[in-house]
């Protein structure tokens, strides 16, 4: 590990009295830098931790100015954002704050995905908007406003009221929304994105039995979608014992708050090939498994 990354760490650690004082630390440094950067904000919706329009005053020897005043010696603040956030990140992990928290729940829910086969989620869209993905991340219908960035939305409507989420299946495709949006206009190409499980455990999500635009579930709170035991519920009349890792309603979601990093993503399926992606350091497949009834592909699924 860097020197300078050891010393910095120790010292503002040492500031840092308790986990209450460490989460005042990293929403102070998060709220001030996210106005910076592409790069800090994403990091902030990821982080599990909520920023504040407007952070206080800090006195002189407060930890986040003696931090500042590490950093300056190592260069001005945009050749050193990336090791802001490694401390920034250090110290959340230290704490257990933000997408570090409820250590508990997220290895349970990882231990479930493990039991089930779960090895990748589901993201469809539209073929236009793969290369943005790509670059800066998966973003929230919100979040996209945030930083006014026009993709093609699927869903203009939302009406799970949960616009700030982004929604992604297990295993396979919502099949009657993808073949919904699909006959909207026949010319339009997609994408589906296959998106690593590890986002189950370490970003936070909530979790759907069904579309999430059911009243059932757009009236529900927050916690009763959180954690491992609603994560089960997705699987809970599934007695198909080769079909372990597809929830029972073909239509239930997992919803990730605001910013899926890039680097989540496994692959890009086609289901034929299109120019609009030629060039790609992730190389689309073409397989069209995933652009069918989910019943009808399961059943004709080779093995």
């Amino acid at each position: 590990m860097d020197r300078n990354f050891v010393k910095i760490f120790n010292v503002i650690n040492l500031m840092l009295s308790d986990k209450n004082a460490a989460l005042e630390f990293v929403i102070n440094e998060l709220s001030f830098a996210t106005k910076s950067s592409l790069v800090v904000r994403n990091f902030a919706k990821s982080s599990g931790i909520t920023v504040v329009d407007e952070p206080p005053l800090l006195d002189l020897d407060s930890p986040n100015i003696v931090f500042s005043n590490l950093l300056v010696p190592l260069g001005a603040f945009q050749s050193t954002i990336e090791l802001r956030l490694q401390l920034i990140e250090e110290v959340m992990k230290y704490h257990g704050l933000g997408k570090y928290g409820n250590q508990d729940i997220r290895e349970r829910i990882r231990d479930i995905c493990l039991e089930r086969d779960i090895t990748e989620l589901i993201h469809f869209t539209k073929v236009q908007n793969v290369r943005s993905i790509l670059d800066i991340g998966l973003n929230s219908k919100d979040y996209n406003g945030e930083i006014a960035k026009k993709h093609k939305v699927n869903d203009s409507g939302r009406f799970d009221y949960r616009t700030h989420m982004i929604s992604l299946s297990v295993s396979y495709p919502n099949d009657k929304m993808f073949y919904k949006y699909r006959q909207i206009d026949t010319s339009q190409k997609w994408a589906v994105l296959s998106i690593s499980p590890s986002v189950l455990w370490e970003l936070e999500c909530l979790f759907c039995p069904t579309n999430a635009a059911n009243a059932s579930i757009s009236s529900a709170s927050d916690e009763s979608l959180y954690g491992f035991e609603a994560l089960e519920r997705l699987f809970f009349q599934q007695t198909n014992k080769s079909r372990l890792c597809y929830p029972y309603d073909s239509q239930a979601e997992v919803l990730v708050n605001s910013h899926i990093p890039s680097h989540y993503i496994q692959s890009i399926i086609v289901d034929q090939e299109t120019d609009e992606l030629a060039g790609l350091s992730l190389k689309p497949i073409i397989n069209p498994f995933y652009y069918q009834n989910r019943e009808y592909a399961l059943n004709n699924k080779v093995l």
